[in-house]
């Protein structure tokens, strides 16, 4: 009668507990996890999302003497530069991106000079409209008018020193990514001892009876903006680096003996080798600078992964401005072992030796059949048995994508030079084409459009300062923010169109020659390459996207419809291009109107109500429909990207073993979402 206690109900489930066999795979536990967590997972991507700008405000810190920085440690030279200053034989410095250094440290220090001299303006200007004695009411309108556009003409001039500012933080982070670090000049394994320590060298080599439907286990993404790498997201359990990972963390024969007999070392010692031995392993984060002999080239390094031996460099700490975000809103959420498929302990004694003696292999702890690895001639792991996982990897052969970059062309619709000038200065690396497309469609018409939108900036801030009408505002804001982003566009959508064709053929051409090297070549899936300016055109930050809507609906609409593109994802992303834009386009007439109604000495009222007008109930619930639209994209684009895997995979399945049409999609290939960025998958290999 009553409830039971709950000491007897613990023990009788244990008793009622199925045999550790008959237990769920811990891949199946880590996923119900994963799940659980899935809603702090979205918001964080959320969060990361709508603040991309974060990497350019390092910048703006590192561009200031050094005698009035906080700190002098410098982020961006991490991973393999500037690590050490006596380092072995010296190393040949890239200064190809010196302009955009210099101009980015000249033009945060001209506005932080503005800011000061405008605060001391505004609190002068000020002081006047504080004396009590005034009789407002008495004043006439016209003087009274002019007595409030001085008081308020210090908010247009502000935003005139933030617009320097931006520009000379985009241009410092500009420099500082595509900077050549020291993995990207010369390949680890020709540099010094002391260089070559920082790198986890890792041998890795497949069954010879199974070499072109077995993959290595690793889960990466491509990095973007100049890093060069391939970024770990996911170590499959049971696979050949897992293993590896495991045997990492195993003490050796001389460890056992002594743990036994009890004659083990101190705690602290322990302690120190079970981190030492930590530290060698592949995790979640790190970088993998090199495959083979092939490095500083993210699509050479995953044609390597498809054949049956490579040799991996890696780098365990990532600090780069493409990934600063990401860092930021990091979420570790699997224990430091859960990759290598068993807990990583503190300390080694005799009760963990027995746990290791009686352990079962890694491969069979999670139900995959098949005995552990063993070594080859030259120290390389080999897996003699079935593992299980997918049999076609998914790798993309072209070159990185500038992401940061696609973003200030962006911001350059709505900003003008402030955003485009440091992509225009970026130096693109001569055998990089992707890199080339952005002088080679930009340059030629910012020859024209720069030196006006510069002028209409300057002649802008002169007539608010000296308080002197130069020109119309009806004719300053159609030309600057309307005719003059509209070229832009222009050229926007044909260089989108150009970069889809480049991936096209840099993966035909790759692919084919991976074919005509290999007797057995390894399936490979991909799906279509992703739009990247349509798709920051979708995902941009609502209250950025009525801004765009407001000066440059109607010629995104009109470009967008006569640059069609050939790849599946691309007209999906231009289809939700028409119909998230095709509304803000009377937003964008409305602004006409007013702007062809306001005088001169109402400008202040205008930048101020325009951004009254952002916190109001109509423009919150514009933001609400932006951000659904976006997540219907999100959503509809990760659907679209799984049944091309998975329709390509049993085709390329298909031709290498006939009869496999019966497998499943996780068999064959892997549809993992990337934990550090939002509706996207990561490669395997």
């Amino acid at each position: 009668s009553g409830p039971r206690p709950r000491s007897v109900l613990c023990r009788r489930s244990r008793r009622l507990a199925p045999p550790r066999a008959a237990r769920r795979p811990a891949m199946e536990v880590i996923t119900s996890l994963e799940g659980r967590r899935s809603v702090r997972r979205r918001l964080k991507q959320f969060v990361g999302r709508h603040l991309r700008q974060v990497p350019c405000l390092d910048a703006v810190v590192r561009a200031l003497p050094s005698s009035l920085r906080f700190w002098r440690r410098r982020k961006y030279q991490t991973l393999g530069q500037g690590d050490d200053d006596d380092e072995e034989g010296g190393e040949v410095e890239d200064l190809r991106q010196s302009v955009n250094d210099t101009l980015g440290t000249a033009m945060v220090r001209l506005a932080l000079l503005s800011l000061i001299g405008l605060t001391v303006l505004n609190v002068t200007r000020g002081s006047k409209f504080d004396d009590e004695n005034t009789d407002w009411s008495k004043v006439p309108l016209q003087e009274f008018e002019k007595l409030e556009f001085r008081r308020d003409a210090g908010l247009i001039l502000y935003l005139g020193a933030l617009e320097l500012l931006v520009c000379g933080a985009c241009a410092q982070t500009a420099a500082a990514m595509y900077t050549k670090r020291r993995h990207a000049m010369k390949h680890p394994q020709d540099g010094p001892e002391s260089q070559r320590k920082r790198y986890i060298k890792v041998h890795l080599e497949k069954d010879p009876g199974r070499r072109d439907r077995q993959l290595y286990g690793i889960g990466f993404r491509a990095s973007t903006d100049g890093l060069e790498c391939l970024l770990v997201e996911e170590v499959r359990t049971g696979s050949l680096l897992d293993v590896w990972n495991a045997r990492r963390l195993q003490p050796s024969p001389a460890q056992l003996l002594e743990a036994a007999l009890g004659d083990s070392p101190s705690a602290a010692g322990r302690a120190q080798g079970a981190g030492a031995g930590a530290t060698e392993r592949v995790g979640l984060g790190a970088a993998i600078v090199a495959v083979n002999d092939v490095h500083a080239d993210v699509g050479l390094m995953q044609a390597e992964l498809t054949k049956a031996k490579v040799t991996l460099w890696v780098r365990t700490e990532v600090f780069h401005a493409s990934q600063l975000e990401s860092d930021m809103l990091a979420e570790h959420e699997l224990p430091a072992g859960a990759a290598s498929g068993r807990p990583v302990p503190a300390t080694f004694g005799a009760a963990d030796a027995e746990a290791e003696l009686e352990a079962p292999p890694a491969g069979a702890a999670f139900g995959f059949s098949g005995r552990p690895g063993e070594e080859g001639a030259d120290g390389a792991l080999v897996c003699a048995e079935a593992v299980g996982g997918p049999r076609c990897a998914v790798l993309a052969f072209e070159d990185e994508e500038a992401q940061i970059v696609m973003r200030w062309l962006i911001c350059g619709i709505l900003f003008g030079w402030v955003t485009l000038l440091p992509v225009l200065l970026v130096q693109p690396n001569e055998e990089r084409p992707r890199q080339h497309l952005f002088r080679q469609y930009l340059l030629k018409p910012c020859l024209l459009i720069l030196p006006l939108w510069i002028l209409f900036w300057v002649l802008d801030c002169i007539e608010v300062a000296i308080e002197t009408q130069i020109m119309h505002p009806f004719f300053y804001f159609p030309v600057v923010h309307m005719l003059l982003p509209s070229v832009l566009v222009y050229y926007l959508m044909k260089l989108q169109a150009a970069d889809e064709q480049i991936v096209l053929e840099q993966r035909k051409s790759r692919q084919a020659e991976l074919k005509k090297d290999s007797a057995q070549f390894q399936p490979v899936a991909i799906e279509d390459a992703a739009p990247a300016l349509l798709k920051e055109l979708i995902c941009v930050n609502p209250v950025a996207m009525i801004f765009l809507g407001a000066v440059a609906s109607i010629p995104i609409l009109v470009w967008n419809l006569l640059t069609p593109l050939s790849t599946e994802r691309g007209r999906l992303a231009q289809g939700f291009i028409n119909i998230m834009y095709a509304p803000l386009t009377f937003l964008q007439v409305a602004f006409c109107y007013s702007v062809y109604h306001f005088r001169f000495i109402d400008l202040p009222k205008l930048y101020m109500t325009t951004f009254g007008l952002m916190l109001s109930l109509p423009c919150f619930a514009v933001w609400c429909l932006c951000l659904m639209c976006a997540s219907r994209y999100g959503r509809q684009d990760m659907l679209l990207v799984e049944r091309q895997r998975v329709e390509r995979a049993r085709e390329a399945v298909g031709e290498a073993a006939p009869g496999t049409a019966a497998l499943s999609a996780t068999d064959l290939v892997d549809l993992t979402e990337a934990m550090q960025r939002e509706f996207e998958f990561i490669n395997s290999a």
